[in-house]
């Protein structure tokens, strides 16, 4: 049973999801509506088709731009009637966006509750990765940003725990207020995680507070903290977060460098991320009790 105190959890904010393709696109749909089955909140499908001026003539060879807005409003059509057949009660529009995905998103999430993308692909000779949107999303999105793992299976039906990193730091004291709510939200157990790297005295005592004032917040929250001093942080929660039902982690980190707004941190469990990961970003999600927080 989860505590819902201090939290909206039926916001009119939508969830936004990036729909690439039919290989890893409805994987995300379902976790989206998933979610949005337990929030109440509706779903919009967003697929991008790149702008008719980098698409190859008609004259040329080429397909006619409207023909490929029509297949892809019927395929986005077709995966929405599939979704809705198992989710009955879900709300899923779909829109066709022709330009660049990434400035598509960081807009949308000025009035979106989540964006949900898809992890960077990997091309499967050469290993090197194609494209960075989920990296730019989440640099760019003022809304909190859901990167969901290339394995369409990490994560769906897990029963672990939301697991969070805290290194003392504002932004992942806000990270752990985020999480909480997940897990609350959810019925999972919270789990915060700090590598014995980042533990320093103003950590102990900061997070304990804050830790304070969650059990405060959801009283039958189950919080486990793990003192990891095998792994510094990025192994650490790769570690800890195999087998978890959600990560949580703030965009910005302690060794981030000026100018620069993804911790490496960060930046590196985003590029492979264990489980569905969540960055918190500027706005938290309506879950958090800590509305006034840094993000």
């Amino acid at each position: 049973m989860s505590d819902t105190a201090g939290a909206d959890f039926a916001e009119d904010r939508p969830i936004v999801v990036a729909f690439r393709d039919g290989l890893t696109g409805p994987a995300l749909l379902r976790w989206a509506v998933r979610r949005g089955h337990q929030t109440g909140q509706h779903i919009t499908m967003l697929h991008a088709l790149p702008d008719p001026s980098l698409m190859l003539p008609v004259a040329a060879g080429g397909t006619p731009y409207g023909s490929l807005i029509a297949a892809a409003r019927q395929a986005l059509d077709e995966e929405s009637r599939k979704v809705c057949a198992d989710y009955p009660d879900a709300h899923v529009t779909a829109n066709v966006h022709c330009g660049d995905i990434v400035d598509a998103l960081v807009s949308l999430s000025e009035d979106a509750s989540l964006l949900v993308v898809g992890a960077d692909r990997l091309d499967g000779k050469t290993g090197e990765y194609l494209g960075s949107v989920g990296q730019q999303v989440a640099l760019g999105s003022t809304s909190p940003v859901a990167v969901i793992p290339r394995d369409p299976s990490a994560g769906s039906d897990n029963d672990g725990d939301v697991v969070v990193g805290v290194d003392g730091s504002a932004e992942s004291h806000d990270a752990l207020r985020v999480a909480a709510a997940e897990a609350s939200r959810s019925g999972h157990g919270l789990k915060v995680v700090t590598s014995a790297t980042d533990t320093t005295a103003p950590e102990v005592s900061g997070t304990a507070s804050v830790l304070a004032q969650l059990k405060v917040t959801y009283p039958s929250l189950t919080v486990t903290r793990v003192l990891d001093d095998e792994r510094p942080p990025v192994e650490s929660l790769l570690f800890h977060a195999a087998d978890a039902f959600l990560l949580v982690i703030g965009r910005h980190g302690r060794g981030a460098r000026p100018g620069i707004m993804l911790g490496s941190v960060t930046h590196t469990l985003l590029l492979a991320p264990p489980c569905p990961t969540l960055v918190v970003t500027l706005r938290s999600l309506p879950a958090s009790p800590a509305a006034g927080g840094q993000a």
